[in-house]
C-alpha cells in the first residue's frame, strides 16, 4: 500500500507545472562581436552567491539554456588570459525565459588593488518621491570583486550607508522582485536613487 501511495504521489508531482525559466547568456565584445569559448559563471545571490552553473559560449557567443528557479542571480563573463575584461550583470528570474547580455571590453590597464575609501549614504525613493523601506542595496566595482561588494537594506526613511571601494562602478537596488541599476563613482558621498 505504501509503495502504491508513493508511486501515486511521484506521478502527481511530475505533472505539476514547473516555475523555472530558461536562461541563456550572450557574450560579445564591446562592439558586439560574439566571443566563442568565453566562460560564464551564474551565481544564485539569494543563496550566498552559490554557483548555479558555469558554461562556455558557442560560436555565436551563447551558452546552452539552463533552467533557473525564480530569484536573484548574477552572470559573470570572463575570458581568462586574454585581452578581454570581465563583465558582470545581476538579473532576476521571474518565470519567463530570459537572455542576459554580457559585453567584455578590451583590457586597457593593469589590475588594480581594491582599497576602501569611505562610505556612501544612499536614499531610495519610489516614482512619487516617497521613501522605499526594505530594499536591498549593493555597491560594487565593475568586475564584482568580492572585496568591492557591500550590501545594505533601507530603513523606514529609505536610507542605508555602504562602504566604498576605490573604484565603485555600480549601485543595484532590489525591491519587490525588480532590479534597478545605477552608475556609481568614488566622488559621491550621498546618493538619492529613484525607482521608476
Amino acid at each position: 500500500m505504501f509503495a502504491y501511495l508513493r508511486l501515486l504521489l511521484l506521478s502527481v508531482l511530475s505533472c505539476l507545472p514547473s516555475f523555472a525559466a530558461q536562461v541563456v547568456v550572450n557574450v560579445a565584445t564591446a562592439d558586439g562581436k560574439p566571443l566563442r569559448d568565453a566562460l560564464v559563471i551564474v551565481q544564485d545571490l539569494d543563496h550566498r552567491e552559490k554557483e548555479a552553473y558555469r558554461a562556455l559560449t558557442d560560436g555565436q557567443g551563447i551558452t546552452p539554456p539552463h533552467e533557473l528557479l525564480p530569484g536573484l542571480y548574477r552572470a559573470i563573463g570572463i575570458f581568462p588570459y586574454s585581452r578581454w575584461q570581465p563583465d558582470v550583470r545581476e538579473f532576476i528570474v521571474t518565470g519567463q525565459a530570459a537572455e542576459i547580455l554580457l559585453r567584455l571590453p578590451e583590457v586597457s590597464s593593469l589590475d588594480t588593488i581594491t582599497v576602501a575609501i569611505g562610505r556612501v549614504s544612499v536614499r531610495v525613493i519610489d516614482a512619487a518621491g516617497q521613501p522605499v523601506s526594505g530594499a536591498r542595496v549593493l555597491v560594487r566595482d565593475a568586475n564584482a570583486t568580492p572585496q568591492s561588494e557591500h550590501w545594505g537594506s533601507t530603513d523606514a526613511k529609505g536610507q542605508t550607508s555602504l562602504e566604498l571601494s576605490l573604484e565603485p562602478a555600480v549601485l543595484l537596488v532590489v525591491y519587490k522582485d525588480r532590479l534597478y541599476r545605477f552608475p556609481a563613482n568614488a566622488f559621491d558621498t550621498e546618493r538619492t536613487l529613484q525607482l521608476k
